[in-house]
């Protein structure tokens, strides 16, 4: 008995030092089973398609006679090559006079050219969208002659390249006797080029800073009055662009008929003695009455040099048909009809570099 009541003594000492144990609770077998909250899953949101930029289709031309392909809207823009009568052409713009069309042209730097709206038929109705092309911002100008572009203001700067009559650029500067204009042009040192400032049209002299011949600002407030005496800007007019033709490869062929072309302008440049040397324009008249044409001829110049006109057929100089001066209007010729016929424009011998801006019209009467 003794050994019992020790034992049971021991049992509840234990007990006591250990605390009592947690209970453990048995799941009922109608208990509901513990819900975990799912969360809907969040799916990846795909990106939109980027917005597509509008692209303008070309618009199918063709071409009335042989034209040059230029590289800007105009006939003093440098001629990229030349394109047939009869050529489908696709159009992706016109300039804001819709005078010239600017056209696909892998040849091109850029993949564009420029030809003369009036010798391009589209379908009636087509509507051509106006070339987006920025223009320049800050104070602007307008060449009016092929000048040089010059890595300084001096005629003993190096030539970095040409600019055509009718481009527009941005001044940025000028030298302190306002005879020459820096200008942006991105292929020169720092983005500028200097032209002189006799041939260029502005209203914004006053507005940009006077510069020294390093291209540093000397005065802001007084550009546009020289600071020293004046001195007569020297002119430096480039010379024809050499297009390479010649009796046998024209720079424009023109078929006259009586459902199609009854006139034609052609405007261009030849210099001497460097440059194009002389201009190749061929064309063949028609007649309706009798075996003799009649043609209207005219030609305007400009420059300092002496325009020689002249008539060839079959590779033979035409005598006894006349003469074709500078200034000329309407002058009237009679031409075997159905010939092909070819005149010839090149400069007079003279002193020093000569360059003539020309306009030719024919007008084949009926």
């Amino acid at each position: 008995m003794k050994k019992l009541a020790l034992l049971l003594t021991i049992q509840i000492l234990l007990a006591t030092a250990c605390g009592t144990p947690e209970p453990v609770a048995t799941p009922s077998a109608t208990a509901s089973p513990l819900v975990v909250p799912t969360q809907t899953p969040t799916l990846p949101v795909a990106p939109l398609p980027p917005t597509l930029t509008a692209t303008a289709i070309p618009i199918d031309g063709t071409l009335t006679i042989r034209v040059n392909v230029r590289s800007g809207p105009g006939t003093g823009y440098d001629s990229l090559g030349q394109l047939d009568a009869g050529a489908i052409i696709k159009i992706t713009a016109r300039d804001s006079q819709a005078t010239w069309y600017q056209i696909l042209y892998p040849a091109a730097q850029q993949g564009r050219g420029w030809v003369a709206a009036k010798y391009v038929t589209v379908a009636q109705g087509t509507q051509i969208p106006l070339d987006a092309t920025p223009t320049p911002t800050g104070p602007t100008g307008r060449v009016i002659q092929r000048l040089n572009v010059r890595s300084g203001p001096g005629t003993t700067y190096e030539t970095l390249g040409l600019l055509e009559p009718g481009v527009a650029v941005s001044l940025t500067g000028k030298n302190s006797t306002a005879s020459w204009f820096q200008i942006d042009y991105p292929t020169g040192p720092g983005g500028r080029g200097w032209i002189t400032s006799q041939y260029v049209q502005t209203d914004a002299s006053a507005d940009i800073p006077v510069l020294d011949d390093y291209g540093i600002v000397i005065t802001s407030g007084t550009a546009g009055t020289p600071s020293g005496p004046a001195i007569p800007p020297t002119p430096t007019v480039g010379p024809a662009y050499a297009d390479g033709d010649s009796s046998i490869s024209p720079v424009i062929r023109v078929t006259f008929s009586s459902t199609g072309t009854h006139r034609f302008t052609y405007s261009s440049q030849v210099s001497s003695p460097e440059g194009d040397a002389e201009d190749w324009v061929e064309f063949r008249p028609y007649s309706t009455s009798s075996t003799n044409s009649r043609l209207n001829i005219s030609l305007d110049c400009t420059g300092n040099g002496t325009l020689s006109v002249e008539l060839w057929q079959g590779g033979t100089l035409l005598a006894g048909w006349g003469a074709l001066a500078c200034g000329e209007t309407g002058k009237s010729i009679l031409l075997p009809a159905g010939q092909v016929y070819q005149i010839r424009l090149s400069l007079a011998a003279g002193e020093g570099l000569r360059l003539v801006a020309y306009t030719l019209t024919l007008q084949n009467n009926p």
